[in-house]
């Protein structure tokens, strides 16, 4: 499904400034998770997706002070400040005269993996650490049921050098991917500008 295209990237809502989605138009269920990636500085974010209705497009275009959304606009993306950032922190349409950014927006190929990487991207701090502490806490959970399934799948006492080792190579391999798991979004640039607040 890549969709490789040059979106015209609007502001998010205020209201919608801290939500972990962004709006454009596909065929994708609502709140599908998917990779957003900018070729040019090679950074990308995982978030769910919404569909651009007549709803939302009413909404958006409720506001004066905002560039309107028309319904023949098929190649435009809503954003927040947050998901730009991440990007590469680019300018909104109404700042920069309309310039396109080319971006390719995927599905994960393991959903899990998706849904794990698009809460540790949310704008809300409290999605992020609540994920982390979930993944912290799996791996704890993993690691420390070692023992006990060795000891019963096989003759071995509990100080048995098989047990450690095999411990710490379960604790190893999950802090690995745990930590690849729960890496945050990259910060912008130094001096990078942002073409809205929201």
């Amino acid at each position: 499904m890549p969709m490789k295209r040059n979106f015209t990237v609007y502001a998010a809502i205020a209201d919608e400034a801290n939500e972990g989605w962004i709006w454009f138009n596909s065929d994708l269920p609502t709140r599908t998770i998917v990779k957003v990636t900018n070729g040019s500085t090679r950074r990308s974010v995982y978030c769910a997706s919404r569909k651009i209705d007549e709803n939302f497009r009413n909404t958006y275009n409720e506001s004066p002070k905002r560039k309107k959304i028309t319904r023949g606009d098929l190649d435009a993306l809503v954003m927040s400040e947050w998901y730009r950032a991440a990007l590469g922190a680019f300018e909104t349409t109404e700042r920069s005269c309309g310039k396109r950014i080319r971006l390719t927006i995927t599905q994960p190929r393991l959903p899990l993996w998706g849904t794990i990487r698009a809460a540790c991207h949310h704008p809300d701090i409290v999605a992020r650490i609540g994920t982390r502490l979930g993944v912290l806490g799996a791996w704890l959970g993993l690691t420390g049921l070692v023992p006990p399934i060795l000891i019963s799948s096989r003759d071995l006492k509990g100080d048995d050098p098989a047990i450690a080792w095999t411990q710490i190579t379960v604790a190893v391999i999950g802090g690995i991917v745990g930590w690849l798991a729960c890496r945050g979004v990259k910060s912008p640039d130094r001096g990078a500008k942002l073409g809205s607040s929201s």
